[in-house]
């Protein structure tokens, strides 16, 4: 069935066939979406009050409702704050969702869900989520419906703040499975987009073939001029028009996703695309969970949704500025609770000023990526992938070397995979690169070169540009 005439719709039309199919499908996106609208709002009184009110009752719920947090012996002490309470808590790992995923379930529903093979028999209720698996171990937990209606709101939010509200068509340069395998989507799905105003392109999709038809695609359709996209796959795409001198489509912003927003590639996109580039960071497990503003003074965490912690190796708080471990707790997903859930990434907190765009909420200053993909020097020092990413691009001639890859595999040992552009001054490039390899990780390091034909991806068909699975090992 041919939906496509949706997305011609006038926008103030598709934004109210949206929040109507929602309704339609069980969803009470509407009311979720006029609350996120309004914690925009809150002073910062008001907001530490309804952080610790919202706190609380999940923490109040999880001890008493979930086996899990019940087994652990905690309950709140008299005067106690929530965010004192919290941090009584043990941090949760993966590990222990794949181990004790039914005894996290809420006792009402553990005759229902008893498994994460376990489907609800209502149309529109709670959903097992898997996690992408770039650890090679997907993860399972669940989402009840509430948490579903707020990751539709934080997506709705992210568009806002990025500068296409819904309603305002945007290109979505997204990884799609059903294309990847010749499938079409579901019917549910395709009338969403059209509806959102999304024009799809497939980020899993990057051969000279494909990346021309997305340049292309962009070219017949000037009046689209915002994008949200893997950042790596819009990074790629820009490099690629850049290279072979094609006109470039003029595009006011970009919403980064799915990955590490180096500067590097903040600026090929703005450079190419003449784009105001937002970051976004969120995840499978706990939906989006910050986003920036149009101030560019760190990512906003959604207070309404999500608790987040950033805390180093022995559990304490970091200040502002010191990179630490993401812990998140999710405020509404009452059916599974996620308390000082270790997400597995690292970043650090804004100076706690008022932001310019009036928003309260707490915000993340950088994010420094995946807590396997920091590498071990020889001393033991972790680097975080946005300073090899940038180490990197800094030793790379983008027309000498198109693509790459460096995974640690052992203390000392590392490979560095990479497609050339061209073989005139290649080896020169590749020496520099090991050498700088070598003052970057210690003087005995080995790097094995490897030119290949494309980058290996991950299990959910991304690149991952930075691997330590040495330290996976550890």
């Amino acid at each position: 069935m041919n939906v496509d005439w949706l997305f011609n719709l006038p926008a103030p039309v598709r934004r109210t066939l949206y929040f109507g199919l929602q309704r339609a499908v069980g969803s009470r996106i509407a009311a979720t979406w006029r609350e996120m609208q309004e914690w925009e709002t809150l002073s910062p009184a008001a907001l530490e009050s309804r952080v610790e009110d919202r706190l609380g009752q999940t923490l109040d719920r999880a001890v008493r409702d979930s086996e899990h947090y019940r087994s652990l012996g905690l309950s709140r002490k008299a005067g106690e704050s929530a965010r004192d309470f919290i941090r009584r808590f043990p941090t949760l790992e993966r590990e222990s969702i794949r181990s004790d995923f039914t005894r996290i379930v809420i006792d009402r529903l553990r005759d229902e869900i008893r498994g994460p093979d376990s489907v609800s028999a209502r149309r529109y209720d709670w959903l097992v989520v898997k996690t992408g698996g770039t650890t090679g171990n997907p993860t399972s937990v669940v989402h009840d419906a509430s948490l579903r209606d707020w990751g539709r709101a934080t997506r709705l939010l992210a568009a806002k703040m990025c500068g296409h509200p819904l309603g305002v068509r945007y290109f979505r340069l997204w990884g799609s499975e059903p294309d990847l395998l010749h499938e079409q989507a579901s019917l549910q799905l395709r009338v969403q987009f059209n509806l959102l105003g999304a024009l799809n392109m497939n980020a899993f999709r990057a051969k000279e073939s494909e990346l021309l038809a997305h340049h292309q695609l962009m070219m017949a359709h000037p009046e689209i001029d915002s994008m949200m996209a893997y950042v790596d796959a819009a990074a790629g795409l820009a490099a690629f028009i850049e290279e072979r001198k094609l006109p470039a489509p003029k595009l006011r912003t970009v919403m980064a996703c799915a990955g590490t927003v180096t500067q590097e590639w903040r600026d090929v996109l703005q450079r190419v695309f003449g784009a105001e580039v937002f970051d976004k960071y969120g995840s499978r497990d706990c939906c989006d969970m910050a986003c920036e503003c149009s101030a560019h003074q760190g990512l906003h965490v959604y207070s309404p949704h999500c608790y987040i912690e950033i805390v180093d190796d022995a559990g304490n708080p970091c200040p502002p500025g010191v990179t630490g471990r993401i812990l998140v707790t999710l405020l509404n997903n009452h059916s599974f609770p996620m308390i000082r859930y270790s997400v597995g990434d690292m970043g650090q907190w804004a100076d706690p000023t008022p932001c310019a765009c009036g928003r309260a909420w707490p915000r993340i200053r950088s994010l420094q990526g995946r807590a396997d993909d920091m590498l071990t020097t020889q001393d033991g020092t972790q680097l975080s992938s946005v300073f090899v990413r940038h180490f990197v691009g800094v030793s790379l001639n983008r027309q000498i070397i198109r693509e790459w890859q460096l995974e640690q595999t052992d203390a000392r040992q590392f490979v560095f995979r990479y497609i050339p552009t061209t073989e005139q001054g290649l080896k020169e490039n590749l020496d520099k690169i090991k050498s700088s390899f070598q003052l970057a990780f210690g003087a005995d390091a080995a790097v094995d070169l490897q030119r290949v034909d494309a980058i290996p991806v991950s299990r959910t068909g991304k690149i991952r540009w930075i691997i330590n699975t040495y330290k996976r090992r550890s």
